[in-house]
């Protein structure tokens, strides 16, 4: 039987309540009226599915977005398969160790781990960055990761509270937070680049691991955002997920690694050649022989000879072909004491995480055996070589930049205030965006632009600029 550190058969009670939510406001009765008939977590689940911000993901970039083909993959259909790997992983990882990994809880944060992304892709996440940051002096950053807790906390207007004339999103339990919580530093306190959660939603990492946590933050910021430590930086991000956030980052791993490269040999953007050109950017000489293995076993699928249902053929082999590498790879994730992970940090960078390692969700960190994760290197420098880097792809996000910009210059200008749909309108009238300050203007123009999809950036784009439209 396998066991890590003599695990206990009996599942534990996580120090989070299962039923806990992140805000008290008045709708206990509404919640309680169901209770028994669905879990917390598949209340969560089953309002994302539900939320409007969930179904603008169909229309969202993952790779290819709206300039090219319909068939490839969309940020809604990405996660839909990123939940259907971390189910499998969870279920792996229970049956080996004898764990409670919620299932329905992996599918919540699955489904809406990329429920904040903008229209275009990273690109668009870049730009609403740089140009939030520009117009609110550095006072404010936009980041996807961050923008999902935002979503899901305010932005997706479920619950309207009269007494106090105030909007609240889907009031999502905190263990769902956490496991979307990728990256636990607060904007003020990062390098401002990518990676962070807003300064609003320090009181959820207070909720989860108490004041010392902050108080590490704030003590330890500096040595975290130096660019020559960022081993540690990884480190801490990496030790201060909860299982379920690392179930979720390996799911998304491997069906970025996998799924993006399939729609790159749909779109004949990667051909059989394309190892001269990937090998070139590679110093890693085992990630090297991995891309080299890759080519040759697709040369095989493409190499078998003609019939009179050769090209059938070739599209499901290559169907077995991803799906063997998928299999593979959550078939090779395991688990390994925290505790390892925190005598390496404390030695190397004498950092010593305030995290409660004997919380059931702490303990454990997920990884990768059998270097598997050298194939995922490989398969991740594939695609964005062949696929991100094509020429095609940057004329399209050379477009797509040039319209994030271009709008955000006319809605973060309040002149312009009525151009607004009436729900924003109202939301500034009320005072939704006052604890920004005077910024709160700028930061209602990033949630309105990351919320629209591809489609709906390029037409208003061409109603704004388009003097034939």
């Amino acid at each position: 039987m396998n066991r890590i550190d003599n695990a206990d058969n009996e599942p534990k009670t996580n120090r989070i309540e299962a039923a806990e939510r992140v805000f008290e406001y008045g709708y206990r009765d509404k919640e309680k009226k169901e209770k028994g008939a669905r879990s917390p977590f598949q209340v969560d689940r089953d309002r994302i599915i539900h939320s409007s911000a969930f179904r603008r993901m169909r229309n969202k970039t993952q790779v290819f977005g709206v300039f090219t083909l319909d068939y490839y993959r969309t940020r809604l259909t990405h996660s839909l398969e990123v939940s259907q790997i971390a189910r499998a992983i969870a279920s792996i990882l229970n049956k080996k160790y004898y764990l409670n990994i919620d299932i329905d809880l992996i599918e919540a944060v699955s489904l809406a781990h990329d429920i904040g992304h903008p229209p275009f892709g990273h690109l668009g996440e870049l730009i609403i960055n740089e140009e939030l940051k520009k117009a609110t002096g550095g006072e404010c950053g936009f980041e996807a990761n961050a923008q999902n807790i935002r979503i899901l906390n305010f932005l997706e207007k479920k619950f309207y509270d009269s007494k106090n004339n105030k909007i609240y999103g889907i009031n999502p339990t905190l263990k769902t937070i956490d496991g979307i919580l990728k990256y636990k530093m607060p904007y003020s306190l990062s390098d401002k680049k990518k990676h962070f959660i807003y300064d609003g939603d320090i009181f959820i990492l207070e909720r989860l691991h108490g004041k010392d946590f902050i108080q590490y933050l704030k003590n330890f910021s500096r040595l975290l955002n130096d660019a020559k430590n960022k081993e540690a930086r990884e480190n801490f991000f990496e030790a201060s997920r909860c299982i379920e956030c690392q179930i979720l980052n390996a799911a998304d791993d491997i069906a970025y690694a996998t799924h993006d490269i399939e729609d790159g040999i749909e779109s004949k953007l990667i051909d059989l050649g394309g190892h001269f050109k990937v090998n070139k950017y590679i110093k890693n000489e085992k990630i090297a022989v991995q891309v080299d293995n890759f080519f040759e076993n697709l040369r095989n699928i493409f190499n078998r000879g003609e019939s009179s249902m050769y090209r059938i053929k070739v599209k499901t082999d290559l169907k077995e072909f991803f799906s063997n590498y998928i299999s593979k790879f959550i078939l090779n994730i395991d688990l390994e004491n925290r505790k390892n992970i925190a005598v390496r940090m404390k030695s190397k960078f004498n950092l010593e995480i305030p995290i409660d390692l004997g919380d059931d969700s702490y303990k454990y960190a997920v990884v990768w055996k059998k270097g598997v994760n050298l194939e995922i290197s490989a398969l991740k420098q594939i695609s964005y070589t062949l696929v991100m880097e094509n020429r095609e792809i940057l004329f399209n996000r050379y477009k797509a930049e040039h319209m994030v910009r271009s709008l955000f210059e006319v809605f973060s200008d309040i002149k312009n205030i009525k151009l607004y749909p009436d729900d924003f309108n109202e939301l500034y009238e009320s005072g939704f965006y006052g604890g920004f300050g005077q910024y709160g203007f700028q930061v209602m123009c990033a949630d309105y632009i990351s919320g629209m999809t591809d489609m709906y950036a390029m037409k208003l784009y061409s109603s704004l600029f388009d003097a034939g439209t």
